[in-house]
């Protein structure tokens, strides 16, 4: 017999091994396998879908940690984020403080038209004289509502575009070369819209609401001096509502900025008749659309007046009022 421990013996175990290892068959993988996991020993590696569930199964456990949900083992759950530091992580965003920016100037504006500049704070602070008369109290009434108007339709809002940084005032649709290139597609709305004017200003409850200054058929000069003011009130109406927030608010949200402008454009209706104050939801809708699209508030400028001014003449025309009527 051999010795186990000569050499002999040894090169004789070390082929033994090598012819092991060379013809390894998979059902001597398979013994190996079982035998490893009977001693502790590490599992196979698993197939590429069980690597990709247990992946997934890892990020989600990863998701719910972060949350703050607990979690077996050490891991700590997280404090719960109050209102105030979401609120606080909000507005570090640029466009966040913009957007918002934009709205709260929207509110202040509209707020101070709606109380300064309403005819019982002119009444208040300049009543009229008992014992003169004025023939142009009521016509000075309209002027500090026109005025308050301009000042927190206009100049407000384009000092807030100015000193915002990133923002700019050509950026609110003031483009004369838009409505220079569509000026026809105006007009046709404006023809569009005629024989609705003329149908409604067939109404008591048109005619005698319009003019709004009732004593705009007096004269001549009543008449152009108000409806040059009047204009003035289009031109402001269509920068705050087509240019301020069509154009101010789409740099955040895009052509969801026009019916978010046509809320409060809405709203400032309630005072006159119902059905202008529907109408005025479509009119809104499509000059906000075309102001958005055409990067230019002016040619809603031109319709607005020329619809404007169409209705004092027929509402004038229906009472006989007009100056060169009863003179």
């Amino acid at each position: 017999m051999l010795c186990p421990y000569k050499s002999g013996a040894r090169d004789d175990t070390k082929g033994h091994l090598q012819d092991m290892k060379i013809g390894n068959t998979s059902s001597d993988r398979r013994r190996l396998g079982r035998y490893r996991r009977s001693e502790g020993g590490s599992f196979p590696a698993a197939s590429r879908k069980g690597r990709v569930r247990r992946s997934l199964a890892s990020r989600e456990r990863d998701s719910l940690a972060s949350g703050g949900d607990t979690l077996a083992g050490d891991a700590e759950p997280k404090e719960p984020r109050s209102v105030g530091d979401a609120l606080k992580d909000t507005l570090k965003s640029a466009d966040a403080r913009g957007f918002a920016i934009i709205c709260v100037t929207a509110c202040i504006a509209l707020l101070v038209v709606n109380f300064v500049g309403s005819d019982t704070t002119y009444a208040e602070l300049y009543p009229p004289k008992r014992f003169f008369s004025d023939p142009y109290w009521v016509l000075r009434v309209k002027a500090w509502w026109i005025l308050w108007i301009l000042i927190s339709w206009v100049a407000l809002p384009a000092i807030v575009m100015a000193v915002q940084r990133g923002n700019r005032l050509r950026d609110i649709n003031l483009s004369f070369r838009g409505f220079a290139q569509h000026f026809r597609l105006y007009v046709g709305l404006f023809v569009l819209v005629s024989p609705v004017i003329w149908f409604v200003s067939l109404t008591p409850e048109f005619y005698n609401y319009y003019p709004m200054y009732a004593q705009a058929g007096r004269s001549w000069a009543d008449l152009l001096m108000w409806e040059g003011m009047y204009a003035g009130q289009f031109i402001a109406v269509e920068f705050f509502f087509r240019g301020f927030l069509v154009g101010g608010l789409s740099r955040y949200i895009g052509v969801l900025a026009v019916p978010v402008s046509v809320m409060p454009y809405m709203m400032i209706h309630f005072s006159k008749p119902w059905p202008e104050a529907a109408g005025a939801i479509f009119a809104g809708l499509i000059l906000g659309w075309l102001a958005w699209k055409l990067k230019s508030i002016w040619g809603g400028v031109c319709l607005h007046c020329a619809v404007a001014v169409s209705m004092d003449l027929l509402a004038l025309s229906h009472k006989g009022q007009l100056p060169w009527l009863h003179r």
